[in-house]
């Protein structure tokens, strides 16, 4: 295979010999023009003067004399244009999007040499088409026609109206920026293409300081580029090289044809590229994963390469295509150890770094910054992330992580900077800052205290024992050097923003600035260093511009990612692009066309790997130019598919045998032990011993995390609070209904007592501030719910009230006399009416009613009344001191409080439709003693392991079951 440029090479040398230095040749990219040095070099075989290697664009910016302007400056220049036009409020934020969209236009525009004045006429009456666009084409002012007719007669909605207010100064606008740029002397890409047209035109261009220029493999032209050539060519000193050897390519009913006829016709070439000498084998690939595809990569390099080393120059004569950037990165790490050199043209978008996210999070966290008592606080959400970033974690790991664990032990929802305040770091980091104008400073502080904490080796940036490296061809670099890489490019992005910010002068909100940062960083790669002309080759679609390989990897190859699917943003409709010759989407999909059919025409062996899965947008359909070598062109292909086999075999039951040192563990449960068997474990083990394992013997929490908002268990232990407080000065005493009408009616006592529960409970505070928010909607249920409580006891009264949130141990003797030790917190206890009432407060519903002592500790029973057990086994423990009076145990479920029929008395059910209250627990002491005895006995005995749950009602809310997988 004599590659494109070779034969190129190869024609000029012998035409011109040592001469050819001369010559100036002009590639679609400087890329090109490499791989052409290097083959005139093959072609030599000696010493040789290289001639002058351009792209076009930087032939048009030598021939102008002006810069290329910069974007950022040129939508702020827009943006003051815009206001001294249309006299408009709008601010920079809301012109940002179409300010952009503007400059693209006014690019089109003067690339396509269309008329402004006439595109930006509003036409109001249709008979003017005829005279006015006279130049133009039937289709074309068919075209203009079908756009305007649906403006008049005069009917226009809302849309029509604002559409035709922008559209009436658009030539303004047009006109004035280019005045001011041209005032700078700098120019927007397409302004500086119709400028030097325009002078050569007139024959004020300035003498080409070359010989001759060969224009070689170019393909779609803008009409300002096919002028500038015809000029040249007037001239007789352009040459042109078209690659269009590839049959597909000059196929009429093939979209890549679309500017071939046009091309040679207008721009004959004496230049015949020879055909290769075979047809390429193509191997499809559906794969059902965008990794998936790089996986395939490293297969088919490695098969390539089997066990020697791939070649220098066989290697370049490989490479892979990614249409899809993002997926660079797994390719790099897929390539195979055997291939030693890599060249990447693409570069690693500065969107994709890690300081990128940073910089993400510091945005949120400045935007949602808040003030208390004049004291700047950060919402939680905004902080952890920025504390668990790899850049800061790694910076003071045992500072970090402290500050991480004190803001989730504590439930810190807003941070203050003192709290925040630790390192230098976090210092700068969590300075709020309120004007656009700081900002950037704000964030150069930022990334320069980064660097300097890289540079400390403050930050080990993932490689553990300090020697990894990243190796592109021989260049070796550490992970370090890499971050400090992508901090510089933030750095020096930021610095320019600065410079164009207080260059224009406009007033923006942080959002914008933020935002336009973005748009900034999002077109910024960092390249990667190489030797180009050595090793395989990694590249984007445009990069493969007139080169040819002998072995191609082509990845993504599905409908709307090759060839690209993307709708332009334009404010000129399509009717009217089209009716002026401005570019469409048929002109995109064109110049995909003819880069894949030129691509693989030279090559042998070409693998096409596309996603199969369908997912949101993507459709897993593979693209047209598969379907059109299939269908069309009878092109014999393989079709593969990988296939991923997934198991979905049942997971195995789950059991922990009573080892040596489980029962070590549960020893510590035993007589004179650290720990103690409390009500709530005993009804987890019933649920599922499994679960007991895992949370009482192993002790395995859920990691804690900060709550917004009260979960049910902490909405309780309010509650308790509450309760506990109200009652606690009448410890021992006699309680009347005057009295706990009193305390019910004192609202803001009661409020104050809540607010102080949540200080203590929720906030892990001592600084008690009034409640706001959902947290106020809750403090005034629990409120309303203390004082129905306090409204049931007055109906109770008068009683003694013995004893709040009760702490109470005892030991409990098993079947073989050794003893456990249990222990509970009894949430109230009083006298009423000559009977102990052992009182549980529950936030949540349940039921009163038990059928058999038995029942309260089957494990198969779904609906066990557990809260009966846990109640139960409160007043065994109180009863295990003997008492003069009857133990009456008692329910107070929130949820039923409102009800007519609210009872916490606990009742037996007789048989269907029958009950009778437990008015003395002593009737059920032995038998619950009893099957207490049983349950903990299987616990600890050595014979029953722990296992599953029989039911699977215990799974819905379990912490564990993502472990134990039932």
């Amino acid at each position: 295979m004599k590659p494109f440029l070779y034969q190129v090479a190869s024609h000029f040398y012998s035409e011109y010999g040592a001469e050819v230095s001369r010559l100036a040749f002009v590639f679609p990219n400087r890329r090109t023009g490499l791989f052409f040095q290097k083959y005139l070099s093959e072609v030599s075989e000696k010493p040789l003067f290289s001639p002058t290697i351009l792209t076009i664009n930087d032939l048009f910016v030598q021939l102008s004399g002006k810069q290329t302007a910069d974007r950022i400056s040129m939508l702020f220049k827009l943006y003051d244009i815009y206001l001294s036009h249309s006299g408009s409020s709008e601010t920079f934020d809301e012109f940002l999007y179409w300010g952009e969209m503007l400059l693209n236009d006014f690019d089109d525009i003067d690339k396509y040499m269309a008329d402004a004045r006439m595109l930006f006429t509003n036409v109001t009456d249709l008979r003017e088409i005829e005279n006015d666009f006279s130049f133009l084409s039937p289709e074309q002012i068919a075209a203009i026609r079908t756009f305007w007719s649906s403006f008049y007669p005069k009917g226009d909605t809302p849309n029509q109206e604002q559409f035709l207010a922008v559209w009436q100064i658009l030539y303004a606008l047009y006109t004035d920026l280019r005045e001011a740029l041209a005032a700078e002397g700098k120019g927007y890409e397409g302004m500086i293409f119709r400028e030097v047209v325009e002078k050569m035109e007139k024959n004020e261009c300035c003498d080409l300081p070359y010989t001759r220029i060969v224009f070689v493999g170019l393909n779609a032209l803008s009409v300002a580029e096919e002028r500038f050539l015809s000029e040249l060519q007037k001239r007789e000193i352009a040459d042109f090289c078209w690659d269009y050897a590839s049959p597909k390519v000059t196929d009429p009913d093939n979209k890549a044809s679309y500017f071939v006829e046009r091309n040679l016709r207008r721009f004959p070439s004496q230049f015949i590229p020879d055909p290769p000498l075979s047809t390429p084998q193509i191997d499809v690939i559906g794969i059902p994963s965008g990794i998936g595809q790089a996986k395939q990569v490293h297969r088919i390099l490695s098969e390539l390469c089997k066990e020697d080393e791939m070649s220098a120059e066989e290697a370049l004569r490989t490479a892979v295509i990614l249409p899809d950037e993002h997926l660079l990165i797994p390719v790099l790490n897929a390539i195979p150890e055997q291939i030693r050199r890599i060249n990447v043209t693409m570069g690693y978008p500065l969107a994709g770094t890690p300081v990128a996210s940073l910089m993400e999070y510091i945005l949120a966290l400045q935007k949602n910054v808040r003030y208390v008592d004049r004291r700047p606080v950060f919402y939680f959400r905004d902080v952890l992330p920025i504390l668990n970033h790899r850049y800061i974690s790694t910076t003071s790991p045992e500072v970090v992580s402290g500050l991480v664990k004190d803001i989730s032990e504590n439930n810190k929802i807003y941070i203050s900077y003192d709290d925040l305040n630790k390192t230098p770091l976090l210092s700068i980091l969590f300075t709020p800052v309120t004007e656009v104008e700081m900002f950037s400073d704000y964030l150069i502080n930022v990334l320069r205290e980064l660097n300097r904490a890289i540079d400390d080796g403050q930050c080990t940036m993932d490689d553990e024992k300090g020697d990894e490296k990243l190796s592109i061809v021989n260049c070796q670099l550490s992970i370090a050097d890499i971050e400090q890489e992508f901090i510089f490019h933030y750095f020096a992005t930021v610095n320019r923003m600065k410079e164009v910010m207080r260059e224009a002068n406009v007033e923006m909100k942080i959002e914008t600035y933020f935002r336009l940062l973005k748009r900034l960083t999002d077109t910024i790669t960092i390249p990667f260093h190489g030797e180009p002309l050595s090793g395989l080759q990694i590249m984007g679609v445009l990069e493969t511009r007139a080169l040819d390989f002998d072995r191609l990897i082509i990845l993504s190859m599905n409908e709307g990612i090759f060839p690209l699917r993307k709708a332009a943003n334009s404010f000129i409709p399509y009717n009217l692009r089209r009716g002026f010759g401005l570019p469409t989407y048929e002109h995109q999909d064109s110049v995909w066309a003819y880069h894949f059919y030129r691509l693989i025409y030279r090559a042998s062996h070409v693998s096409l790997l596309y996603d199969t899965r369908s997912n949101g947008l993507q459709t897993g359909e593979v693209s047209r130019f598969v379907h059109q070598l299939h269908y069309h062109y009878e092109e014999p292909i393989r079709n593969k598919l990988v296939i991923y086999n997934v198991s979905s075999s049942k997971t195995p039951a789950l059991q922990v045998a009573k080892t040596e040192e489980v029962m070590n563990r549960l020893a510590a449960f035993r007589d004179g032990g650290t720990r103690a068997i409390s009500a709530s474990a005993v009804n987890t083990y019933l649920d599922c011993p499994l679960k007991f394992y895992f949370s009482v013997v192993e002790g395995i929490r859920e990691e804690e995390e900060v709550s917004e908002t009260i979960e049910s268990n902490v909405f309780g232990s309010i509650l308790h609070k509450v309760m506990e407080e109200l009652y606690q000065p009448f410890c021992g005493k006699m309680v009347t209904a005057d009295l706990l009408k009193a305390i019910r009616k004192d609202t803001p006592m009661l409020t104050g007592a809540v607010a102080r529960a949540f200080a203590e409970i929720f906030f892990k505070t001592d600084i008690v501030r009034p409640l706001t928010g959902q947290n106020f909607l809750i403090g005034e249920m629990i409120r309303k719910y203390v004082e129905k409580v306090l409204e049931r006891d007055g109906k109770l009264t008068p009683f003694r009230y013995i004893e709040s949130e009760k702490k109470i141990k005892c030991l409990f003797s098993l079947t073989d006399k050794s003893n456990i030790q249990l222990k509970g917190f009894i949430d109230r206890i009083d006298e009423v009416r000559d009977a102990v009432r052992i009182i549980d407060y529950k936030s949540g519903s349940g039921t009163t009613q038990f059928t058999s002592v038995e029942a309260l500790f089957d494990k198969e029973d779904t609906d066990r009344a557990k809260a009966v057990m846990q109640v139960f086994m409160y007043a065994w423990m109180y009863g295990s001191v003997p008492h003069s009076t009857a133990i009456q145990p008692g329910i107070y479920y929130m949820r039923t409080l409102f009800s007519p029929s609210f009872d916490p008395g606990i009742y037996r059910r007789t048989d269907r439709f029958k009950t009778e209250q437990v008015l003395d627990f002593a009737n059920y002491h032995t038998d619950f003693e009893n099957g207490l005895r049983n349950c903990l006995d299987e616990i600890f005995g050595t014979e029953t392991p722990f296992v599953q749950t029989p039911n699977g009602k215990a799974c819905t809310y379990c912490p564990f079951k993502d472990i134990c997988g039932k």
